[in-house]
């Protein structure tokens, strides 16, 4: 009989997976013809000629470098430890090259696989209740429109995948109170450091474990504890592993007050509103997730004062909900467990302990959805007057679910249409969020590039047109946040750069580059931008003096050698823009630019020959570069030098 009925849930749990997984592709089907998104690039995107990811374009044999850089390096920053999200992307790019659908596939799959398995966890601690009740929480779980960033933006595989090494790692321990086996523990340990090696979001895990266990087990209090000490040593493991691997490489990680105010406003009790307030948000996005954003911060999520009524709203709705969770906690309520999973989540990305990057983002309560489905299936359950311990539903609660399916997927397939690119999300977001400064400055800087490559005509005048559009709303929100900000030397530096390369205007500039260069004179590009704004203002000599300066100094800013070759040209210092170039070469060996330079200034120096041999080294790198291979050939051949000319013929 025991059999019969454990082969009829199998056979149920089996039709669910299907199920689960059924409705996962065909909601987020659309996504996977997906190109790639925000930020994408800075983890993954590399490809064999033009490698600007050289961590992930090596592949398996470039893992072990992998636990020895950040999650996210770049020319001017290098932040966050996430090795094994990075060993995901080298391991694709080992097998898949550079495929954007392929990444989202796996996304897609990565859901699918968490969403069933978050089945077998709720089944399983609450298998004294009414089944639909677990399944309706992964229902809601499954189909909210607010895990679509985490779904479709394919850099967020650090979410995907440390929240679902950590419900693996939940999943063991409540099995080892089960069946007592040393090899559940170890499991467990071993995922939820996976899951830490995926992204910090993790430690969340941490209280979640042992509050499971408290509240679905028999276990006493003394157990709990040495479980719970246990469970410590994933997060030690993980901080010997990072000592090991990390000691001596500094972080480095600049914010710009449109990322989050608080960066700049000093006191802890104007954090207090900002944090209700976006508590209060979040709340809004759970409940009516439309629109949503792939990036909020300034100018979307205001300062709020004591006095505003979202403030006082979310702390009277925080207050009631804290207070029933904790009154409710003795009696081990399944609404008090929802609560408290919420209030864990979303807690530290409150702005309240330290300032968020982007103020709101949909992933950051990527686990306090959990909390917030939990909750919301027992309240549409009691609402809808279903016993959650009797295997029965009423015509209410079915309307109720066939309406949530209908809106939360109607909202989730029109969202990954929006995830297309970079510049239809962006373009769609802020249609709907026009108030947003980086939402406009990174339109702009995504147009900006094709006006260049677009032939003149009408799209070239309106890819123009938008351009200056987007930066000049950048801008407005800029200079409020210069007013305020006045020590946010990369906010100066931005909008300088606007004025000066999209209005065309160094006088405009020049204030805010000089502001920012008394702020930060080391920092590589505001020392360039200084330099360049004196050239932009026709004082080349002024440029030259600061340019040679950083070159003195051993910059590594590119630009600095191609804009001081340029101004040495222009001069007639022919050998001046020689030791310029071959210094640039020295600091970048590789780039065809600064051979092209070097060749240029030694034919003007009347040093044909050596000149060839740069062209030569420019083709060795950019073997594509047809129209300056057709002028070194055709010297060669004139010069009688028919080895050469025929060996750079055959490329």
């Amino acid at each position: 009989m025991a059999q019969k009925i454990l082969e009829k849930d199998n056979h149920f749990n089996r039709k669910v997976y299907l199920l689960i997984f059924a409705i996962v592709f065909v909601l987020y089907g659309n996504c996977i013809k997906n190109s790639y998104g925000l930020d994408d690039n800075l983890v993954t995107i590399t490809t064999p000629e033009k490698p600007n990811n050289p961590r992930i374009e090596k592949g398996i044999r470039g893992i072990p470098k992998l636990f020895t850089t950040h999650y996210v390096e770049s020319a001017s920053q290098s932040f966050e430890y996430r090795p094994l999200v990075l060993v995901t992307f080298a391991i694709e790019y080992q097998f898949f090259g550079s495929n954007p659908h392929i990444s989202h596939f796996i996304s897609v799959l990565l859901y699918a696989i968490t969403c069933m398995l978050l089945f077998t966890l709720l089944s399983r601690f609450l298998k004294n209740y009414n089944l639909i009740f677990p399944l309706f929480i992964v229902f809601l779980f499954t189909i909210h429109p607010i895990h679509t960033e985490v779904v479709d933006n394919i850099k967020c595989r650090d979410e995907l995948l440390s929240f679902l090494f950590g419900i693996a790692s939940l999943y063991f321990f409540i099995k080892n109170t089960e069946v007592k086996k040393a090899k559940y523990v170890f499991l467990g340990i071993l995922l939820l450091l996976m899951a830490l090696l995926c992204k910090q979001t993790a430690r969340l895990f941490i209280i979640l474990i042992p509050l499971t266990i408290y509240f679905f087990t028999p276990i006493k209090s003394k157990k709990i504890v040495i479980i719970s000490v246990f469970i410590l040593l994933a997060p030690l493991s993980y901080a010997i592993i990072k000592l090991i691997f990390m000691h001596g490489i500094p972080q480095v990680r600049e914010f710009v007050f449109f990322e989050n105010p608080l960066y700049y406003e000093h006191g802890f009790f104007k954090r207090i509103p900002f944090a209700l307030y976006t508590l209060g948000y979040y709340i809004k996005l759970l409940v009516f997730p439309y629109p949503l954003s792939c990036y909020y911060g300034y100018n979307i999520i205001p300062m709020p004062r004591w006095s505003s009524p979202l403030f006082i709203l979310s702390l009277v709705f925080y207050l009631v909900i804290g207070i029933y969770a904790l009154i409710k906690l003795p009696k081990k309520s399944i609404l008090s467990y929802g609560i408290l999973i919420y209030l864990l989540g979303v807690f530290p990305f409150s702005n309240l302990v330290q300032p968020v990057v982007g103020i709101v983002g949909e992933r950051f309560v990527y686990f306090a959805s959990l909390g917030f489905c939990t909750a919301a299936a027992y309240l549409i359950f009691k609402l809808c007057k279903v016993d959650i311990k009797v295997k029965d539903s009423t015509i209410s609660f079915k309307a109720v679910a066939i309406f949530v399916l209908l809106v939360y997927s109607s909202l989730i397939i029109a969202r990954n249409a929006n995830w297309k690119d970079e510049l239809t999300l962006f373009r769609n977001d802020a249609s709907n969020f026009k108030n947003s400064c980086n939402l406009h400055y990174m339109i702009g800087n995504r147009l900006y590039p094709k006006i260049f490559s677009t032939p003149n005509g009408a799209k070239r005048d309106s890819t123009i047109n938008e351009t200056v559009r987007h930066f000049k709303s950048a801008a407005q929100l800029m200079l409020e946040g210069a007013e305020k900000y006045p020590e946010d030397f990369t906010n100066l530096n931005n909008l300088g750069a606007i004025y000066i390369n999209i209005f065309n205007d160094g006088n405009a500039a020049w204030p805010f580059f000089k502001k920012a260069f008394a702020l930060n004179p080391k920092d590589p590009i505001t020392e360039y931008n200084f330099a360049f704004c004196y050239e932009k203002r026709n004082l080349s000599d002024s440029a030259i003096m600061y340019y040679e300066k950083m070159i003195t100094d051993n910059t590594n800013y590119i630009q600095v050698y191609t804009q001081l070759h340029g101004l040495y040209l222009n001069k007639g210092f022919f050998e001046k823009a020689i030791i310029c170039d071959k210094m640039g070469i020295r600091q970048y060996s590789n780039n065809a630019q600064l051979y092209a330079n070097l060749g240029n200034a030694l034919l003007l120096n009347k040093d044909t020959l050596n000149g060839m041999l740069q062209f030569e080294k420019v083709l060795e790198i950019d073997p594509d570069n047809n129209e300056l291979r057709a002028k070194v050939v055709a010297f060669y051949k004139a010069s009688g030098d028919t080895k050469k000319t025929e060996k750079l013929s055959k490329f």
